[in-house]
């Protein structure tokens, strides 16, 4: 849902009173008695309903024929990972418009898989890239020694690092304002890494507020991939309780279907520098192929 601003309420005092009481949103505003708004919001009932009327008409999704729809869509288009066998079992890389999910236990690498596909497409495509760091783990350092493992200078790596655009974010409602100021990017490229380190405080209260954000998050993604955005998101995976090994994603059912591709890694027993990615979920990628890549010096690579 749309975020609260200034041409939707009178003025910034109204709006900062609003987000001192947790209403961030439209929907949120909408679903407020018109009596507790008026307190907050200093208004009469009159001007609190022709606000909410206002909000009604303004943020109502347009209605839009198919034969419209279908000539306002560009070509699609693949970005490769530059990793061989990851392009391969995508069927060609990573489809522009959709929401990846890179989904696998603690330390089955990735954060790894993130900085490869970040530089690997920086380097072949010159573009800008936007990473969203929620555990303020972003590593240079790591960036660099991948990078002179590849033989590049100094004044190359320096071009590389200013092409990635690092936002570090403590909080879901700093995440939702940062990826609000991303919709005038053209075709942007987002990696967000990772959800549930937001999401997972909000687990086990009566009221679970979390639901609503991710609600929010997952809206304003659509909308992203709506403008060509490509995103990869980060996402942890537990065992399920019914005694079996298999792992499922840990932000919960909403979130489930979101994605457009899944992709499951596991780190392969006994070989603690290679993962096994599977697709368990995908909209246009045969289910349940695989690839085995490795973790090296030079990143995460096809090479075993």
């Amino acid at each position: 849902m749309i975020r609260l601003n200034v041409p939707l309420v009178p003025d910034k005092n109204v709006l900062n009173n609003l987000f001192e009481k947790n209403i961030c949103t439209v929907n949120d505003f909408l679903q407020k008695k018109t009596s507790n708004l008026q307190s907050v919001c200093n208004l009469q009932c009159k001007e609190i309903t022709k606000l909410k009327d206002t909000m009604t008409v303004k943020c109502s999704s347009p209605l839009i024929n198919g034969y419209t729809l279908y000539l306002s869509k560009t070509l699609s288009t693949f970005i490769q990972t530059g990793i061989l066998k990851l392009d391969n079992l995508l069927n060609g890389g990573l489809f522009v418009g959709n929401i990846y999910e890179l989904c696998g236990p603690s330390a089955c690498g990735k954060t790894q898989l993130c900085i490869s596909i970040l530089l690997n497409i920086i380097i072949t495509t010159k573009k800008d890239i936007v990473y969203i760091d929620t555990r303020n783990k972003f590593s240079v350092k790591r960036i660099k020694q991948v990078l002179k493992n590849k033989n590049m200078t100094n004044s190359e790596i320096n071009d590389i690092l200013k092409k990635i655009h690092v936002y570090s974010v403590i909080d879901i409602h700093n995440l939702i304002t940062c990826l609000h100021g991303l919709k005038e990017k053209l075709d942007p490229i987002i990696i967000i890494d990772s959800l549930p380190a937001l999401y997972l405080s909000f687990i086990g209260f009566y009221k679970n507020d979390g639901l609503c954000y991710i609600n929010h998050i997952s809206s304003v993604l659509k909308y992203l991939c709506n403008k060509n955005a490509t995103i990869l998101v980060t996402n942890l995976a537990v065992k399920n309780c019914d005694f079996t090994n298999d792992f499922k994603p840990a932000i919960g059912k909403y979130w489930f279907h979101i994605p457009n591709t899944r992709l499951m890694i596991t780190t392969i027993i006994n070989q603690q520098q290679q993962m096994c990615i599977n697709i368990p979920k995908s909209v246009y990628i045969p289910l349940d192929n695989k690839c085995i890549l490795s973790i090296n010096d030079y990143g995460v690579s096809s090479n075993l």
